[in-house]
């Protein structure tokens, strides 16, 4: 996701933002109100219209809140090189049967609301909050998986140890009273 497309999100949803202007050593924060042509206006948090050129913004955050004390910041500068991510992702997804696969992707569909598709194509496509959510059901099934296998391994590894068979505290088992 690109500045702009960035920007658009937070002017169609009207979230709160925190930005940097070009040659301003202070943040700005105010509320997304429109976007028309190169400049994005913001209601500041006095009540305040301001227009603020494009180009000139060089850093902007979106701050989501869902209570007084769970904050979220997002910014398309903190998804600059996430493309290896992406790709990763995909992989990831690749490697799993296709059982699990459709799985994945049917369970997706359902809270979505729409059709997903992973591959390498697809991936970028859709918005940060889709992708966190795809990234957690694949990382979330492979942990799952491989905690099985530990599970196993480990259950196998015990089985194969050889263990006294009986435990006794004190004085041993074999000691007789006389």
């Amino acid at each position: 996701m690109n500045k702009r497309q960035f920007i658009e999100m937070t002017v169609k949803d009207q979230h709160s933002v925190v930005f940097k202007v070009n040659n301003q050593d202070e943040f700005f924060r105010g509320v997304s109100k429109e976007l028309n042509e190169d400049y994005l206006f913001v209601e500041t948090e006095e009540g305040k219209n301001s227009k603020f050129k494009m180009d000139d913004i060089i850093e902007i955050y979106v701050i989501k809140s869902s209570s007084s004390k769970h904050c979220a910041i997002q910014s398309h500068s903190l998804m600059r090189g996430s493309k290896d991510d992406l790709e990763n992702l995909v992989l990831q997804f690749e490697s799993l049967n296709d059982d699990v696969k459709k799985q994945i992707t049917s369970s997706l569909s359902k809270v979505l609301g729409k059709q997903v598709i992973i591959s390498k194509m697809d991936i970028t496509s859709y918005n940060v909050s889709e992708i966190e959510m795809i990234a957690n059901m694949i990382n979330g099934y492979i942990l799952t998986i491989k905690t099985l296998d530990i599970r196993s391994e480990l259950l196998e590894l015990y089985n194969n140890m050889d263990l006294p068979q009986k435990t006794c505290f004190g004085k041993g088992l074999n000691h007789d009273r006389e």
